[in-house]
């Protein structure tokens, strides 16, 4: 399938909304130059605050929950993207990801769907033309546009059967809302100057979650899905898929866990508060009561795929930095210098927000455990996807780690806390090469029950 600009693109909403996108920001950069002035200012700071309110787009999901990601989501279809590496080691990751995803839905007898660009479909028919793939079950989608190879975080895919992509905002806009709802939330976390650098500098310490928006890869594909005849809504709050995580809680009732960063984000540009955020996200995801959705600190990423994991039933493993905190915080005493310094103050703001995390989930009813799984860009087995094979077997796919982790984690996902059959290892040498640009395996792939 082939999808080209044509009258699916004039029918997206981020080609028809950019008037509106740009009103909204016009109204808020009037309601900052008016903020010195407040008290002059009551009634028409109100004013423009109803406005902007008043530019919330109503639902158009149909009120339905995206795929868990819990085991009970049963996924059996992977929706992956490839695009390849523009220089040779990236582009040996991607095909090392593309040939991993292949080989993995095969043995499985999973169902797998690609969206590649025009350049790169010969990498992807060359792979599905070995004689070992025959029997997979495939498609591949074609757009003329460059593709992200993060597939998860610009779709969900709902119980309905609809699809679902996030909203379009300014990037400016949303860029100074999420920055303003970490600024609030993480006030007395670390000293002020600390804590302005880590603002400014989101790169070098939690890396700001706005990337769909900047490539607007959900434009791509909410055309692709309308090209597939799917009805296509768009969730109002700025969710990237990374960000909230479906599940359900320990007595089965369906929760949705969503990090603060979309929560506050959202929050700034609606002008809503918290509870509002959360009642726009039950509309669109179809849930009874904001009780539901579960507003979780971000556990010192800019996703929480990357330092959590839900593993069904009301249980979360979610991650514990405490003794790397440690052990910077004596290498700074020991050897003190703006190298050793700054890890210290890195890792004490990621164990405090860690700490706040479990807060949250603790105060939602969630049963915690505490592990660390992850290293920097060394390796994370928290970001990943559950799936179901064809005989009806529990896997989980991660990130490639070295070999002594791979084996504790092992252990825990199928002896100690018996949640899948096995768990299916990346090449450790592309895990490393995509964590390094702030993103794993569950970064790369988006699961469904069907397509």
């Amino acid at each position: 399938m082939c999808v080209r600009k044509d009258e699916e693109e004039k029918q997206s909403v981020y080609e028809v909304g950019k008037s509106e996108e740009r009103s909204l920001h016009l109204l808020h950069e009037t309601l900052r130059s008016m903020q010195g002035e407040a008290r002059k200012n009551t009634k028409a700071i109100e004013s423009i605050e109803g406005r902007i309110r008043g530019a919330l787009p109503s639902t158009d999901t149909g009120g339905s929950l995206p795929q868990k990601k819990t085991p009970s989501g049963r996924t059996r279809v992977l929706h992956i993207n490839y695009s390849r590496g523009q220089r040779d080691s990236s582009a040996k990751a991607e095909l090392d990801h593309l040939r991993f995803f292949v080989r993995t839905a095969g043995e499985l007898g999973l169902r797998l769907e690609i969206l590649t660009d025009t350049k790169s479909r010969e990498d992807v028919e060359r792979e599905l033309a070995q004689q070992d793939y025959e029997t997979l079950d495939s498609t591949v989608l074609e757009s003329q546009e460059l593709v992200s190879k993060w597939a998860e975080d610009s779709v969900e895919y709902l119980k309905n059967g609809r699809v679902a992509v996030p909203n379009h905002f300014d990037e400016g806009l949303l860029e100074w809302a999420m920055t303003a709802g970490r600024k609030h939330r993480w006030q007395g976390m670390i000293p002020q100057e600390t804590l302005e650098k880590a603002l400014q500098e989101d790169r070098s310490w939690i890396l700001l979650g706005v990337r769909v928006n900047a490539s607007r890869m959900a434009a791509i594909r909410e055309r692709v899905e309308r090209a597939k005849g799917k009805v296509v809504g768009h969730i109002r709050a700025y969710i990237e898929g990374g960000n909230a995580i479906a599940g359900e809680d320990a007595t089965g009732k369906s929760v949705a866990i969503v990090g603060k960063d979309a929560i506050g984000a959202t929050a700034h540009i609606y002008r809503l508060d918290e509870d509002g955020v959360r009642q726009l996200i039950c509309e669109d995801f179809g849930l009874d009561s904001i009780e539901q959705v579960i507003c979780v600190e971000q556990p010192g990423k800019f996703h929480l795929d990357m330092g959590m994991l839900f593993i069904g039933n009301g249980t979360v493993v979610l991650n514990d930095s405490s003794e790397a905190f440690r052990a910077a915080v004596e290498m700074a005493e020991l050897v003190p210098c703006l190298t050793t310094e700054t890890m210290a103050a890195k890792l004490k703001l990621q164990y405090e927000l860690e700490e706040e995390a479990a807060k949250d989930l603790k105060a939602a009813g969630i049963e915690i455990k505490r592990k660390n799984l992850e290293s920097g860009r060394v390796y994370n087995f928290f970001n990943g996807e559950f799936v179901e094979s064809k005989n009806g077997f529990k896997y989980f796919i991660t990130n490639g780690g070295p070999k002594e982790q791979e084996e504790e984690f092992e252990a825990l996902m199928t002896r100690e806390w018996k949640v899948v059959r096995k768990v299916i290892f990346s090449p450790r040498e592309a895990a490393r090469k995509s964590l390094q640009e702030w993103g794993g395996v569950g970064c790369r792939v988006k699961g469904s029950y069907e397509s």
